[in-house]
């Protein structure tokens, strides 16, 4: 049995490797992949690189027994990194990062990104970092001996002198542990990170004790020159304490006494609460002699007026809110509201649309010829508060809100609308299809987003709609044109829906309005003149000159020899310079004709759906040529009223001259001859049976193609029938195109890309305006765009409120620019100039007075005049920050001098220390 266990025993295998010689060697694989061997030495960092310049990172996974790692590899990539030292190695005694360690160009740093605050700890342009995958942190002394000596061996085997280092402890607290090993030098970093600070490390005196000890220990070397670079950092973010606030906009006027027109008329702009979070001030003494300066307990010249360089970080609020912003995210939120009007102003709204609307609200007195007195007023609320269609808009408001959109009934109204025709085709806005800038529309648009956010939100949006369409219909009874409306037929192309209904509506005023004054001028005429001359009214239309008084009675006599009874001629317009009837000769006379009919965009959608829908059999065909040919018959009709005795070829040649085609002879009356197309000589063709039918009546007598009378009740139907959502919809675009209008009206050099920006979310907004169901999803894009841009604008107003007040220079702007970028940005002049010394410093002292009247509320006011003394200017500092350097030999008297650097942030919470310590590995 022995020997069997015996033999066994000497059976294994030793020459297999373990699991850290595996572990070691795949780091020396990865280290060889990524080219770490035998780095050359680069330029010299330049003020700015860990900010400006790249990072280039190569990441790894591996396993050391059950456990996974991350193996990672930073590199700053210069510009002009190809180009090295013109120190070789063999001439160089110092590696890359004991160079990078003494250079002073980038101390101080604040660098994002994930590892990288090991840069601003040791100084360092490349490096590598071992890190757990798993959630579990290194906390064991042992296994962070295990890594260290991994990395190092590995580090050794593939002459790699990057620093190496393990990320130990929680991943919050960054702490970093490593070294780096190469030409003879071996360097220890290190780092402390406590929660309590010490108190001999509390001021550079205790430093500077600690750094000396540290280096000296051992080698027994005295350090007489250490150079010291200090910042401190300032931190000022109570701005409700502070005169330097920027005041928002003020539009809580609805709920004020007085309603001004230049306050209904636009929207507002800025911020609600001041947008910049903190101002970080960094007051730095770049490199000084340890023997220049004191910083103890009870003495330190490190006073912040003192310093030579200032700087400047500022912080933003995440997304402030903004006015703009808001009135556009709550007219959003009720287009998707599915109430009805009777369900937000009760069911008298019903009852009052069906009543006489010369009992109606307030709205009446719009169109009265002089301003309503108190009485009137009062009286005509009253009788609308009776029919219970009460809302939350006081009648003050709301007469001041419909004089602004009705300025016609006000005599001395300042708010009249201007020529609209003028800004229609405004290359800038050309292609929104919403309406003209301030006309009806758009200052509804505004001012339902006023009462939506000022007044009652879906109850006051819906109680100005209710009103609005009262005025429109108390108009249309009345025969008076609505103001602020584009004159002309619908616009379907450029504007939107609601513009085009009261387009809609002002043509149906003004034919209403022309019918009933001419049958008002019919009926005043005498009835014996009406007799006497009625056979004969015909007859003064079918000449272009009236006959002389001797030559009066034989032209009647020749035209009722010519023409019988019901063949006379009517409804003649003009003679046409050249055509002649084809059969008799006369003279050719262009009609009078009825106008096109007036469609709006729906009904021009509607009329397509139905030619859709009739299919494409005979029949089908057949009701879509009748459909189409209401227009051409009445046109038949009219010209054979005025030229009696004309044919189809009369018609064709002026009505569709394409269709008749000249042979390059003359007819017997002298003028050129020719005949009809070929679709105009397919039998029963829509053109011929048209004719066929078509009777002689003048177009004052046939049935009226475009009915005015039932065109206005429908597009006031259209308005008063749609629920609150579909209302705010109708609104939408409009009310989008006046906030990016009013968006585009900030000017602000600091955001030299502003117009860039506004034309894009422009882009959008022509696109998604165009068709007639709105995308309301759209509308959120380019809402939280708007909203976007209006926090950049507003904060770079109180940035320059704070700062600069009306300081235009270039040099201001440039610093804005960069403060805006989230940059940390050198204050020109310092302390002594205009931006330190007048602004930044007045505003910590005014913090700091209204922070020491906050402390002292309970004392007695003759004592708070001599509290002036009591405060000083600048607070204690947010943050110290210390670097050491020295060179000097280490580990003993007779080693070559090495590079020694600590860094030591010290804050309310915690104390920082990373320590970067060479030593010399040849001459111990």
């Amino acid at each position: 049995m022995n020997n069997v266990e015996i033999e066994d025993f000497y059976h294994h295998d030793f020459t297999t490797a373990s699991e850290w010689e595996v572990f070691i060697a795949r780091l020396e694989e990865i280290m060889h992949e990524w080219k770490l061997h035998n780095t050359k030495i680069g330029c010299p960092l330049k003020s700015g690189d860990f900010i400006t310049c790249q990072w280039e990172e190569n990441i790894e996974k591996l396993h050391f027994a059950d456990a996974e790692f991350v193996l990672k590899h930073y590199k700053l990539k210069l510009e002009d990194n190809d180009v090295d030292s013109p120190l070789e190695e063999s001439e160089d005694e110092q590696i890359q990062c004991q160079k990078d360690a003494l250079n002073v160009s980038n101390d101080f740093v604040r660098i994002d990104g994930d590892h990288l605050q090991i840069a601003h700890y040791f100084g360092c342009r490349e490096f590598l970092v071992l890190q757990s995958c798993k959630k579990e942190a290194v906390t064991d002394e042992t296994k962070l001996r295990i890594l260290l000596s991994s990395l190092a061996i590995a580090a050794t085997n593939a002459n790699c002198d990057v620093p190496t280092l393990v990320q130990i402890q929680e991943p919050w607290q960054k702490m970093y542990f490593g070294t780096s090993i190469g030409k003879g030098i071996c360097i220890h970093l290190d780092m402390v990170h406590l929660k309590r600070i010490p108190p001999h490390c509390k001021y550079l005196t205790g430093l500077l004790a600690l750094f000396k000890q540290k280096v000296g220990e051992g080698s027994g070397v005295n350090l007489d020159t250490i150079m010291v670079s200090v910042r401190f950092s300032y931190l000022l973010k109570d701005w409700t304490n502070s005169t330097w606030t920027q005041e928002p906009p003020d539009f809580d006027f609805m709920m004020g006494e007085t309603v001004g027109v230049d306050e209904l008329g636009k929207l507002p702009f800025g911020a609600t609460f001041d947008p910049i979070a903190e101002l970080h001030l960094f007051t730095t003494w770049p490199e000084m002699l340890e023997n220049v300066i004191v910083d103890s307990e009870s003495f330190t010249d490190l006073e912040p007026q003192l310093a030579p360089k200032w700087s400047v970080l500022v912080k933003m609020s995440p997304m402030p809110a903004c006015l703009l912003g808001e009135y556009l995210t709550e007219f959003l939120h009720i287009c998707n509201s599915q109430k009805m009007m009777a369900d937000l102003l009760g069911d008298g709204v019903i009852y009052a649309q069906n009543e006489d609307q010369s009992l109606s609200s307030v709205f009446n007195i719009l169109t009265e010829s002089r301003v309503p007195t108190i009485a009137t007023v009062v009286g005509k609320a009253a009788s609308k508060k009776n029919k219970n269609v009460d809302g939350p808009i006081s009648e003050e408001i709301l007469l001041s809100i419909l004089y602004f959109l009705f300025p016609d009934a006000d005599e001395n109204s300042k708010a009249s609308y201007g020529d609209l025709t003028s800004n229609v085709d405004e290359d800038q806005w050309k292609g929104v299809k919403t309406c003209p800038m301030d006309s009806l529309i758009w200052r509804l648009s505004i001012v339902a987003a006023h009462c939506t956010h000022s007044l009652g939100g879906e109850s006051a949006l819906a109680q100005l709609w209710y009103e609005f369409v009262q005025e429109i219909r108390f108009r249309w009874e009345r025969n008076i044109l609505i103001p602020g409306v584009t004159p002309g037929f619908p616009d379907s192309v450029r504007t939107c829906i609601l513009h085009q209904k009261l387009q809609m509506m002002n043509c149906c005023i003004e034919k209403k309005k022309a019918r009933e004054e001419l049958a008002h001028r019919s009926q005043s005429v005498d009835t014996d003149d009406f007799e006497t001359e009625s056979e004969e009214e015909e007859f003064f239309e079918c000449t272009s000159e009236e006959p002389t008084n001797e030559d009066d009675s034989t032209t009647r006599t020749q035209q009722k020899a010519k023409y019988l009874l019901w063949n006379k001629p009517s409804g003649r317009l003009a003679k046409h310079p050249s055509f002649k009837l084809v059969q008799t000769g006369d003279t050719l006379y262009l009609p009078v004709t009825q106008d096109p009919v007036l469609k709006t965009e729906d009904q021009l959608e509607e009329d397509a759906q139905v030619m859709i829908q009739l299919g494409t059999d005979k029949y089908a065909s057949e009701m879509r040529a009748r459909l189409m040919s209401a227009s051409l018959l009445s046109d038949m009709e009219s010209f054979k009223a005025a030229n009696p005795g004309a044919v189809l070829e009369d018609f064709i040649r002026w009505y569709s001259p394409r269709d008749w085609i000249e042979n390059g002879e003359t007819d017997e009356w002298g003028q050129p001859a020719g005949c009809l197309s070929e679709r105009m000589l397919i039998p029963n063709n829509p053109w011929s049976t048209t004719w066929s039918s078509a009777q002689p009546v003048p177009a004052h007598r046939q049935r009226r193609l475009f009915d005015d009378t039932r065109e206005a009740e429908k597009a006031l139907h259209y308005l008063s029938s749609k629920r609150i959502g579909q209302i705010a919809q109708f609104l939408l675009p409009t009310l989008t195109h006046a906030a990016l209008y009013t968006l585009s009206q900030q000017k602000q050099d600091a955001l030299p890309n502003l117009p860039d920006v506004i034309h894009s979310i422009l882009n959008k907004l022509q696109y998604v305006t165009k068709p007639l169901q709105q995308k309301i999803h759209l509308y959120e894009e380019i809402t939280h765009d708007i909203k976007g841009v209006e926090a950049l604008v507003a904060q770079v107003n109180s940035l320059q409120h704070k700062l600069g007040g009306n300081n235009d220079s270039k040099q201001f702007t440039s610093f804005l620019i960069q403060l805006m970028r989230g940059k940390e940005v050198e204050v020109p002049g310092g302390s002594s100039g205009t931006i330190g010394g007048c602004r930044i410093t007045t505003m910590f002292r005014d913090a700091q007075r209204a922070a020491l009247l906050m402390t002292s509320v309970n004392s007695h006011p003759e004592t708070d005049g001599a509290g002036d003394g009591k405060y000083t200017t600048f607070p204690e500092p947010s943050s110290k920050e210390f670097i050491l350097r020295a060179v000097t030999p280490r580990p003993s008297p007779t080693s070559t001098p090495q590079p020694q650097r600590l860094y030591v942030c010290l804050k309310r919470h915690y104390i920082r220390m990373a320590g970067f310590f060479s030593e010399d590995t040849i001459f111990l």
